[in-house]
């Protein structure tokens, strides 16, 4: 068998959406143009939006005890953007969920989705080329240069980050034989998530559309 690292996966499954939706590596176009990501520290006070977002009931993201993911602290300024970075970071969790579930219809990450999305798109298809391939996830995730930025008319939040998996790697379901490799720069990933909030469940944010760009200069090394 061809054995791959996590790292050789998750190119895959990007380059199997970015095929999928014709974004030929460029950043997935939404209904609305993006503006530069941009990250402030100033704080807001409690909302209503952050209230009804701490009411929801939210599925369980659980991982075994050799995987985690880990975030670099982010203070977005407004409550929109702390609530769409927080459903953000559920949603990337919940992809990984799917993977140790080995379900690539994990209905975790649904919840997270506007259906039908291509981010719905995205998360089924990193799921299931590791998952058919017989594999599952190890080790660390890192996500570091944490930046929120609301659209231009403010109805969209652009979240982007830096995934490092230098130390996270697949491991054979069968026999838990995990696939370790050397770090190199394509183990660092550039992610753009653009959130949309729910037309349905109050304080919930969910991906429309999602980017990864494997290797890219901002985020080796970091």
């Amino acid at each position: 068998m061809n054995r791959r690292t996590l790292p050789a996966l998750t190119a895959l499954a990007t380059a199997t959406v970015l095929l999928l939706t014709a974004c030929g590596g460029e950043s997935a176009k939404p209904d609305e143009k993006i503006p530069g990501a941009g990250e402030s520290s100033a704080k807001a006070s409690a909302s209503p939006s952050e209230g009804a977002a701490e009411e929801i009931d939210r599925p369980e993201i659980k991982f075994p005890k050799d995987f985690r993911m880990t975030w670099e602290s982010a203070e977005p300024a407004g409550a929109d953007e702390k609530a769409a970075l927080k459903d953000a970071q559920n949603y990337m969790e919940a992809i990984n969920h799917a993977v140790v579930q080995q379900d690539p219809e994990d209905s975790v990450y649904k919840f997270y989705v506007v259906p039908l999305s291509q981010a719905q798109e995205y998360a089924k298809k990193t799921a299931k080329a590791i998952v058919d391939g017989g594999w599952t996830v190890t080790g660390v995730m890192h996500q570091s240069q944490i930046n929120v930025k609301k659209t231009q008319n403010g109805k969209l939040v652009n979240v982007s980050f830096c995934q490092d998996e230098s130390a996270a790697y697949a491991k054979e379901v069968r026999t838990g034989k995990v696939l370790k490799t050397e770090a190199s720069e394509k183990s660092h990933y550039a992610y753009s998530v653009i959130m949309q909030e729910s037309s349905s469940t109050d304080g919930l944010w969910q991906a429309k559309a999602v980017t990864a760009t494997r290797g890219a200069a901002q985020c080796v090394g970091r």
